[in-house]
């Protein structure tokens, strides 16, 4: 039952285990929704059927990570002023709308019609989106006591990435080899009504009484993180190396769709073992980085990144042994990615001045979500401007289009590495805050 606007409360022992449970409720309802309509091989399948290109497929992909970097601090501002459990019930609800309306696009009209509708109402999943990322951490600090933040996390992560890459497997069960436009929209469908449970379970926690806290300004903070210099240094490595990662895993659903000819549910099972990826990294990557260094773990993500990129560049036909060598490859990333995304937290909150945490973290958070949307855009733009030849001969290899960019970003993750000397956990230079817990 949803609690109406009253007094904020002061949290007890009972009400904070509460809430912890029902967060986690809200983490693994969302997560099979918004994971299912804006990072897997569904939407990707969905809009190629309803008339998309690969350029817009692709796009598809991107929206989410390119406006969580572009509004995540206005947003974060929004909601310091509307408060976190109002701004994040509104954003669900008209989320909601958006995904359900995503459902019916293929009736909006003919030609390029539903395919614009289908990524503008994308676009405004995302924009709402980062208005429930920016509610969302300062919620839990509501309740959350320190001691309980790494297995509250820990918890919370591993049941949404679990959730999700089960109701994957269990779409690409249902769509069978070549589905019905219907299927793709019954699952879209069924995912907008499991992705309402958020708001189900936000609305069910009570507003609690917020800690007052010395309230730097936005301004302030701001100028604050920008003259963190070891922090913007590294903001702007993540920037780079998301720029030229972030598009690996998108790209690979529209290659097996459209070179390698995969049948559609193992397309849609490969993305799930992605997620599968995603799980086993986050389970690993504390034990990791406490063993390796950050600096060590970075390497290794580098070095990885660039195999399993050049690996790709060199499959060129679609066989049984192939997909199970591109989900092997796939399946390396996406644990090499989970562990890139905690590595990237160990070091954000490391270098986050004193005083001004929230304002440092969404600083950096928008340099990394920045070049993770672009990644995208931009190679679905290059995809979608001819600028890439369609062939082209290596010795005996064909290579096709979508290969050349998997050389692109072998490439430019080779050309990234040069960045490390600007991550102080790498190259420490002159005298800087460094907090290691």
């Amino acid at each position: 039952m949803f609690q109406m606007n009253s007094a904020p409360i002061e949290p007890t022992p009972a009400l904070r285990r509460s809430a912890e449970f029902k967060t986690t409720g809200s983490a693994v309802f969302g997560a099979m929704g918004d994971i299912t309509l804006t990072d897997s091989a569904i939407i990707i399948l969905f809009a190629q059927m309803i008339g998309a290109g690969d350029m817009f497929s692709m796009l598809t992909t991107s929206l989410m990570p390119l406006f969580n970097g572009l509004c995540v601090i206005p947003m974060a501002w929004l909601a310091g002023r509307l408060g976190y459990r109002r701004i994040i019930i509104r954003a669900c609800f008209w989320s909601v709308v958006a995904y359900i309306l995503v459902v019916f696009t293929p009736f909006f009209g003919s030609g390029s019609t539903p395919v614009v509708a289908l990524i503008g109402l994308l676009l405004i999943f995302a924009i709402l989106h980062t208005a429930y990322v920016a509610g969302w951490f300062p919620l839990l600090d509501t309740f959350l006591t320190k001691e309980r933040r790494g297995p509250y996390l820990s918890t919370m992560r591993f049941s949404w990435q679990l959730s999700a890459a089960t109701f994957l497997f269990l779409a690409g069960l249902f769509v069978g080899k070549q589905p019905p436009l219907w299927k793709l929209q019954v699952i879209l469908l069924l995912g907008a009504f499991i992705y309402s449970g958020r708001i189900f379970f936000i609305g069910a926690i009570p507003d609690f009484v917020v800690p007052r806290k010395d309230d730097i300004g936005f301004g302030h903070g701001l100028r604050q993180a920008l003259a963190n210099k070891p922090l913007v240094g590294y903001s702007v490595y993540l920037f780079v190396l998301n720029l030229a990662a972030y598009g690996t895993l998108p790209l690979t659903t529209i290659y097996l769709k459209k070179h390698l000819v995969a049948p559609d549910n193992i397309i849609v099972m490969i993305s799930a073992v992605t997620l599968v990826g995603m799980l086993l990294g986050s389970l690993v990557a504390g034990r990791v980085i406490v063993r390796w260094g950050i600096k060590n773990t970075l390497l290794y993500i580098h070095a990885t990144y660039a195999v399993v990129n050049g690996a790709l560049f060199f499959i060129s036909e679609g066989r049984p042994l192939t997909f199970m060598l591109v989900t092997v490859l796939l399946l390396l990333y996406s644990v090499t990615f989970a562990m890139a995304s905690i590595a990237t937290t160990y070091e954000m909150m490391a270098l986050a001045s004193p005083g001004n945490k929230a304002m440092a973290m969404a600083f950096c958070g928008a340099f990394y979500a920045s070049g993770s949307g672009l990644s995208r855009l931009i190679s679905s733009l290059l995809l979608g401007s001819g600028i890439l030849a369609p062939r082209w001969i290596m010795g005996s290899m064909s290579i096709s289009h979508y290969q050349s960019l998997y050389l692109l970003y072998a490439v430019a993750i080779a050309f990234a590495a040069m960045f490390l000397v600007v991550v102080p956990a790498v190259f420490p230079r002159g005298e800087y805050i460094y907090d290691e817990h």
